[in-house]
């Protein structure tokens, strides 16, 4: 029978594989595994039929009968001992029987069963279906310790996937469950709690609210803790305390003002880019910027991921903290956690966002009687406002999310897909962007086994063919020049003749600045779970970065006309790839009830590649294919086209790290890390650095002569002290890179060869910071006020910066050494509380202040300083910043005002302060005027809850700072020709009749005042009215409501980041709006 079925079998694989030769490869062999896949399912089947076994034992062991099934046969038996009760006495008489009669009296009376895959027999528990359980009704009611219902309180029957409900508006409930069932009852603000359900089938419930802050989970690096144990500065934000509705181009809006020490900077735009500082400058030629780690991945990039799959954002602020991510967390790390499926029943929810934009604040130039009235240009008849001509305002944005979640104990999912469409306030400023998450979790061989799966998927489409020089442009044209003309083909009234005057609308529409960002993400994790308290885990992450750029400029553009072409073409493409492998063990473990102890050491390995290549061409026979034909523009042929591609040099850490804590009754706590790293960055002499950190804790409040202080729930002193690395810079600089266009000496003259691209500095090392910080951590009145200060000082040596060398013997200008050392110092308050909280309504607020103050201690070398932040043309303005040792970071280099003559000419302080003329400075005269740098900064959130109904208030203030206003400095005064001008130049500036001074007459106090959102929402529970829909919840926000200055320009809130703070440029002046959005959620 099993030879004839052989046969028969080949035959008709064989006939299978004839007839799909027109079915893809792909479904052929997917066709021939589930063909094979039968067969050899029937071959086992056939295998254990044939088979016979003869066993005549009394009273035996079942281990001993298994072990003597496999060796009359070629049997293995595969089973968990927990499954299998072995030492089961079992009497069994059979003749020449098969494997099926025999295993049926073995296992007789169990709910052992058995199955056969090829010649192995595979042993596990018989899970009771669902007919066959005892099923009982029972109902309930849940209510807080006030007697009040708890609406849309969760009930799930644990251990059972799919089977749970929520409280209605009474707080009752009604669900069908096994006789032996337990209830897992929890709510967002309660403790959660599980209730056996026994013979009762009617429940009362009373869930108490969950005052244990303490028992927080805080994400550290390689693990967590729980938020008593935390001795380093950490702010940690759930999902909740982010604003919905706020928009923005990454989340980093909806950060602005979360984290303490921590400041984001970003404009409007859709596309824009945000930067991240914290505690100030962290060095002057390597990144600033803190490291980002998304689901223990290093190197993220915000840009990538949605706040809805957001659960958590825990930001490491000091070195101890920091100093097991080693060189990259100079700047600090942002740890971000993205959501994962809780256990329960399938849920599905959907998002819904419609969003518009206002001008909040707009430049206030001549319009065209009062240019014409002061004669400031030829009046050309129209009366345009060539700043409103840029604007999209009341375009509508819009974005939706579906969020698929739940799961069993062994396997969840968590599944995103989001699909948004930006309109920026500029014409010609969209994006458009598409995402798909996967997170899944499994847990298998009864808890030992763990892997975690994290997939992500996203694309950006960006429209920027606006710029913000087109916004600089229509400042300065004139009111009376028009902005189309029907003659043209265009239908635009496109101005020739150079850079300084054109229509900027036209220089909008007539091109086409096409980019696209892609990001493909994915990471795994296994995890062990070994006895003893021991674990062991092992990451591998993979990210591929992707960026496509397609622009055209057409024949008619002004670019083209002045420059004789056609059009010009342009395609940009640039890809890296981010691969990283950790394997940890881990060991947490509680001795004598008093002591715990933890620890983690571990591997890493991190690598960069990166490459990009791009062509451009001109004059196209055909406009409208746009960059699409670039074979048939003439400059190729002509041999005036340019290609050109690039690979960086590969990056390369290698890391070997661990971390022990050590905590005693919860009151004494100190933790050490050391990481030792190499980079591939720095030579061989200096490619490896140690990174250590040491901190502890004492928490007062569990001493014995405190525990009579009722109002008192904790009170906790942190001290830390640790040590990082810096390597954030471009690599090559201690790397051979070689290039076809390197200039050489030969005979007396340089001379075009293939030779080295940039100077290599082989002695090159590392920066280190260097950071103290102390801290106290405390609450109060059942944790109704809580909060936490912290005070820092760190020092920062051997930065990295680009100095000049003599050359000969160099082969170029620079050559990057290490340059000096800077100190940052600065303190943060935190103070959070529940002032009002009744049975209806409830305030929480909280408030944080911080300061910071940078300087340079030192330069070393013969560059014993440098001029920095140069002023753009028109006129010969120099530059307005200097650094140099026992300089602090914000500080204006310039000349001091000291008043207008009575013809307007300018005065000025020598270095003498005497009174001068301006034509009459010198360099010398320069001196350290304001600080750019804010004394204080405040945010204040507020959250006021009624019922169903919440509404937010964001407040956020900088106080005591100053602006450079270069906005009135090149178009305040009426000494211009050819150009509108404010019309402050004709009120505040009207005396000054000579071109603008490089002087402290144009900084301005920036302190202020913003409103930076207002949140309403309602929350409306819809499981009493239908059974499909749990709840809907509604929402109102909106953002940068108002903001109350003195300044004069458009945005007191400049960039206050890096080297050069301080200034709101003239020709950096991306609209800043007020942002409207209305939402939906609903739960399924």
């Amino acid at each position: 029978m099993q030879n004839y079925f052989s046969i028969q079998f080949l035959w008709v694989v064989k006939s299978l594989w004839r007839v799909s030769n027109k079915i893809p490869l792909s479904m052929r062999l997917l066709i021939l595994f589930l063909v094979c896949s039968i067969g050899l399912c029937y071959a086992s089947d056939s295998y254990a039929q044939k088979t016979l076994i003869s066993i005549d034992v009394h009273n035996q062991r079942v281990e001993d009968i298994l072990k003597e099934i496999e060796e009359q046969s070629d049997f293995d038996f595969f089973f968990n001992n927990k499954h299998v009760d072995l030492n089961r006495r079992v009497s069994i008489s059979v003749d020449r029987s098969n494997i099926f009669s025999v295993l049926k009296e073995v296992f007789a009376g169990t709910n052992v069963r058995y199955s056969v895959l090829d010649k192995k027999i595979i042993l596990s528990v018989e899970v009771q279906s669902p007919q066959q359980e005892k099923k009982m009704i029972v109902s309930g009611i849940i209510s807080d310790v006030q007697g009040e219902p708890v609406i849309g309180a969760s009930i799930q029957e644990k251990g059972v996937v799919g089977k749970g409900t929520v409280s209605d508006l009474d707080g009752k409930f009604k669900l069908t469950v096994a006789s032996d069932a337990i209830l897992v009852i929890s709510y967002i603000g309660f403790q959660s709690l599980e209730v056996k359900v026994g013979n009762r089938t009617n429940l009362s419930v009373v869930l108490k609210e969950d005052h244990q802050l303490l028992d927080e989970v805080v994400v550290i690096g390689y693990g967590t803790m729980e938020k008593r144990a935390v001795t380093s500065s950490i702010t940690s934000i759930s999902s909740k305390d982010l604003v919905t509705g706020l928009g923005g181009s990454t989340i980093a809006t909806a950060l602005k003002g979360k984290i303490s020490g921590m400041n984001v900077s970003e404009t409007s735009s859709p596309n824009a880019s945000a930067s991240f500082q914290l505690r100030g400058v962290a060095s002057i030629n390597a990144s600033s910027s803190p490291l980002i780690v998304i689901d223990g991945i290093p190197g993220g990039d915000l840009r990538s991921i949605s706040q809805e799959d957001i659960q958590s954002i825990d930001v490491l602020k000091d070195a101890s903290a920091g100093a097991i991510y080693g060189t990259r967390a100079a700047g600090g790390v942002i740890l971000v956690t993205t959501k994962k499926a809780k256990e329960g029943p399938i849920t599905l929810s959907y998002t819904g966002e419609l969003s518009t934009e206002q001008v909040s604040r707009r430049p206030q130039v001549l319009d065209r009687d009062a240019f014409a009235r002061f004669g400031v240009g030829t009046d050309l008849g129209a009366s345009t406002d060539w700043y409103g001509e840029l604007l999209n305002e009341g375009a509508l944005s819009q974005r939706h999310v579906v969020t698929l979640s739940g799961g069993g104990h062994t396997a969840r999912i968590y599944a995103t897909i989001m699909a948004q469409d930006q309109k920026g306030i500029a014409i010609g400023d969209n994006r458009k962007d598409y995402s798909g998450r996967i997170n899944a979790n499994f847990n298998l061989l009864n808890d030992l086994l763990e892997i975690g799966l994290h997939t992500e998927y996203r694309e950006a489409h960006r429209d920027q063919r606006s710029s913000s020089s087109c916004f600089d442009m229509a400042l300065k044209m004139n009111p009376t020049e028009h902005v189309y003309d029907s003659t043209s083909e265009t239908g635009y009234n496109v101005l020739v003749g150079g850079s300084e005057y054109y229509n900027p609308l036209a220089e909008v529409m007539l091109k086409q600045t096409d980019n696209v960002d892609k990001w493909l993400k994915a990471d795994a994790t296994v995890k062990l779970n070994l006895p003893a308290g021991f674990s062991a885990q092992a990451t591998l992450g993979w990210e591929d970065r992707q960026y496509q750029q397609t622009h055209y400029v057409s024949a008619l553009h002004r670019t083209s006309l002045n420059g004789s072409y056609k059009g010009k073409g342009f395609h940009g493409y640039s890809k890296t790839v981010n691969v990283s492998f950790e394997p940890t063990i881990n060991f947490m473990r509680v001795f004598a009830d008093d002591h715990t102890v933890s620890a983690v050491a571990g591997y890493s390995y991190w690598e960069n590649n990166s490459e990009n290549f791009d062509m451009s061409n001109y004059d196209f026979p055909v406009d409208g294919v746009g960059a699409w034909d670039m074979g048939t523009g003439s400059w190729l042929s002509d041999g005036k086209a340019a290609m050109s591609s690039h690979k960086y040099p590969r990056e390369r850490l290698i890391s070997f790290f661990g971390r022990a804590n050590y905590s005693y009754k919860d009151r004494y706590m100190v933790t050490g890390s050391v990481r030792h790293e190499g980079s591939s960055k720095f030579g061989k002499n200096h490619r490896w650095g140690t990174f250590w950190a040491v901190s502890g804790g004492w928490r007062i409040s569990n001493e014995a002569f405190l525990h009579d202080v009722s109002f008192l729930d904790d009170l906790k002193v942190r001290v830390g002290y640790g040590v990082t690395g810096n390597n954030n810079f471009s690599a090559g600089a201690s790397t051979a890179m070689y290039s076809s266009n390197s200039m050489w000496p030969y005979n007396g003259t340089w001379i075009t060869s293939y030779g080295p691209a940039r100077n290599v500095n082989n002695d090159l090392h590392w920066e280190k910071k260097a950071e103290l910080n102390i801290g106290l951590d405390y609450a109060f009145l059942n944790n109704r006020l809580f909060g936490k200060f912290d005070i820092y000082k760190r020092r920062v040596s051997g930065m990295l910066y680009n100095i000049s060398v003599p050359n000969p013997p160099a082969v170029y200008e620079k050559t990057t050494m290490n340059y000096g050392n800077l100190e940052n110092t600065g303190w943060e308050f935190e103070i959070g509380g529940v002032p009002v909280k009744t049975k209806d309504f409830n305030w929480t607020t909280t408030m944080r202040l911080s300061h910071s103050s940078s300087k340079i201690t030192s330069l070393w070398g013969n560059n014993t300083y440098q001029d920095r932040v140069g002023f753009p043309s028109p006129g010969t303005n120099g530059s307005a910043g200097r650094i140099e040792a026992g300089t602090k970071i914000g500080s204006y280099y310039i000349w001091k005002y000291a008043g207008i003559t009575d013809n307007g000419r300018w005065l000025l302080y020598d270095k003498n302060d005497n009174v001068i003329l301006s034509d009459k400075k010198t360099y010398d005269d320069k001196r350290y005027i304001g600080n750019a740098i804010p004394a204080l900064m405040v945010s204040w959130d507020h959250t006021f809850t009624y019922k169903n109904l919440s509404l937010g208030i964001n407040l956020r203030s900088w106080i005591d700072f100053d602006v450079f206003n270069t906005i009135n400095m090149y178009y305040g005064l009426s000494e211009v020709a050819g150009q509108n001008v404010l019309r402050n130049a004709y009120i505040d500036n009207r005396h000054i009749k000579e071109v603008k001074q490089l002087c402290d007459y144009w900084l301005e106090d920036g302190t202020f005042l913003k409103i930076d959102a207002i949140s309403l929402g309602y929350s409306l529970n819809m499981k009493k009215w239908q059974k499909y829909i749990d709840k809907i919840d509604l929402y109102l926000t909106v953002r940068n409501v108002a903001c109350f200055t003195k300044y004069s320009g458009l945005n007191p809130e400049v960039n206050v980041n890096g080297l050069d703070p301080g200034y709101e440029w003239f020709n950096n002046i991306y609209p800043e709006t007020r942002r409207y959005t209305v939402g939906m959620k609903i739960q399924f």
